[in-house]
């Protein structure tokens, strides 16, 4: 269900979304939304225990499950986002023997979705541009604010 609340008209739109048939029938999985995509980690459902990951493309309106897959079956977890150093962090949970564990793994945003970046490397990429355009800095102060505050948001 996708909800969009436009503050101005003080109204809300519904709007029910396709699902995927693979994590249709699960419930208890770990997420984690992503700018325009949202991460699916395990889930429940009867007696199967999922170690699948999927992804949701707002953005696109479209559903991909990956060949890769967590390490073991798991639902009832946490995922993280650490906006910081973009990865991903899988807490807690029950194991397919109906065990809870005491799992972490960490993961880099990069290996789900690539088109990712970090703070650190849009920095980076932000200060090569400025360096190869040969722009001096100071030419416009607004310019260089809106740089700054850019690098800072990624």
């Amino acid at each position: 269900l996708s909800i969009e609340y436009d503050e101005d008209n003080n109204t809300f739109q519904f709007q029910k979304l396709p699902v995927c048939d693979n994590i249709a029938p699960f419930y208890q999985y770990a997420y984690v939304c992503i700018n325009d995509i949202i991460l699916f980690f395990g889930g429940f459902s009867s007696d199967i225990v999922s170690k699948s990951v999927h992804k949701y493309s707002i953005r696109e309106n479209k559903w991909m499950t990956f060949k890769n897959t967590l390490p073991s079956p798991l639902y009832d977890c946490v995922a993280i986002l650490i906006e910081e150093d973009n990865h991903i962090h899988i807490i807690g949970g029950i194991d397919d023997k109906n065990t809870e564990v005491s799992t972490h793994m960490k993961t880099k945003v990069r290996a789900w979705d690539p088109s990712q970046l970090s703070k650190k490397e849009m920095k980076l990429i932000i200060q090569c541009w400025i360096q190869t355009s040969k722009i001096k800095l100071g030419w416009i102060d607004d310019f260089d604010k809106i740089i700054m505050k850019y690098s800072e948001m990624k």
